[in-house]
């Protein structure tokens, strides 16, 4: 074999093992395609797509540090105050579906000088077309299909409206320009298979909403209802009015600590009214009030139910805010109310207010 031929055989070799090494090579796999949050516009701002679902997230909610102050002791108070909104929603063939869970965290001074903290979940809820079931504000309050006809004044604590939440189940009744609806609520006695119920009726027609709403408290063996009205007044203002009665100590209807001795009473009667103006984009204020005549002097729970008896306790409140958001979900809110009592045993007139910071998301 001549030298021509060696070489030309090693060179056929080197090529047939450089193939085979070629065609055994181990090539990477195409990396998976991400799937990217994707904005879901259904529901309206600041939903998304939970990767995977045609479930729509949204996550809201805001800090807050209050400053309040109480003329009866010439004390001052700071609380800060943290919630997180956390609501699913979908379409489905039974009706949109929707969850929602709030948590909330508060801390504030105990009396030892320490601090305080609490979190807790302060709702939860779901909804799948009209019914409604967890833990919320009762109907008597506020509805999911009620838009404006629930709570009360402008202010932070509304006065004196009836404010409750409760374990309950109920259905809501939607139509063009009407909504209704009623549910069964724990009162937490666990002295009885009967629970409380609360309802709701009412309409909207351009910016007025007026609507009526009752309770029956079984414990007490009483009944609370209200009427109200939510009404825009040109392009700045809106008007609340509204009016209660109440047969008996009821946990449905205006409550107050209306007496020198402890605990929450009813007034038989009450009406509360409240305007609010809008300055400006950033800047918008309030003045309400109240009067309420007639406190039953039995408490909530413990005693029992005196009928259409009376204490002769009356009280009236006034209050003013002022509100400026300085930037895109920040409000500075400034309140001062002033609150008085008539009666025997009546309680002591009171000069309350806050000053608050929050941030809302």
């Amino acid at each position: 074999m001549n030298i021509k031929s060696l070489l030309l055989g090693s060179a056929a070799a080197m090529v047939a093992v450089s193939g085979a090494s070629a065609a055994d090579a181990i090539i990477a796999a195409e990396p998976e395609p991400v799937e990217y949050v994707r904005v879901c516009d259904a529901f309206g701002a600041g939903y998304f797509y939970i990767p995977g679902t045609e479930t729509c997230l949204k996550i809201s909610g805001f800090a807050r540090f209050d400053v309040g102050f109480n003329s009866n002791d010439d004390s001052y108070s700071s609380t800060t105050r943290g919630r997180l909104n956390i609501q699913a929603k979908e379409d489905t063939e039974l009706g949109l579906l929707h969850a929602y869970i709030r948590f909330q965290g508060n801390t504030a001074p105990d009396d030892d000088s320490t601090y305080d903290a609490e979190t807790f979940i302060d709702q939860a809820y779901l909804e799948l077309g009209g019914l409604v079931a967890g833990y919320t504000e009762n109907t008597f309050v506020s509805s999911k299909n009620g838009g404006a006809s629930g709570f009360g004044t402008h202010s932070d604590d509304g006065l004196a409206y009836g404010y409750g939440q409760s374990n309950q189940i109920g259905y809501n009744f939607t139509g063009s320009n009407w909504f209704a609806n009623i549910s069964a609520n724990d009162d937490a006695d666990g002295d009885s298979y009967t629970p409380d119920f609360t309802g709701r009726v009412g309409g909207v027609w351009g910016g007025a909403t007026i609507f009526a709403a009752a309770g029956y408290d079984q414990s007490a063996e009483n009944f609370g209802i209200k009427l109200g009205l939510n009404t825009d007044i040109g392009a700045a203002g809106n008007l609340i009015v509204q009016g209660f009665y109440a047969d008996g100590p009821t946990r449905y209807g205006a409550n107050k600590t209306a007496f020198a001795a402890a605990g929450t009473r009813t007034a038989e009667w009450s009406i509360l009214a409240s305007y609010q103006q809008t300055f400006s984009p950033k800047f918008k204020g309030s003045i309400g009030g109240q009067y309420s005549a007639d406190y039953y002097s039995a408490a909530l729970t413990g005693q029992a139910p005196l009928g259409s008896a009376n204490s002769g306790v009356d009280s009236w409140a006034v209050e003013g805010v002022l509100v400026w958001m300085p930037v895109t979900n920040f409000e500075v809110r400034g309140e001062v109310r002033h609150t008085a009592f008539s009666g025997p045993n009546a309680a002591e007139d009171a000069t309350t207010g806050l000053f608050r910071l929050q941030r809302n998301f």
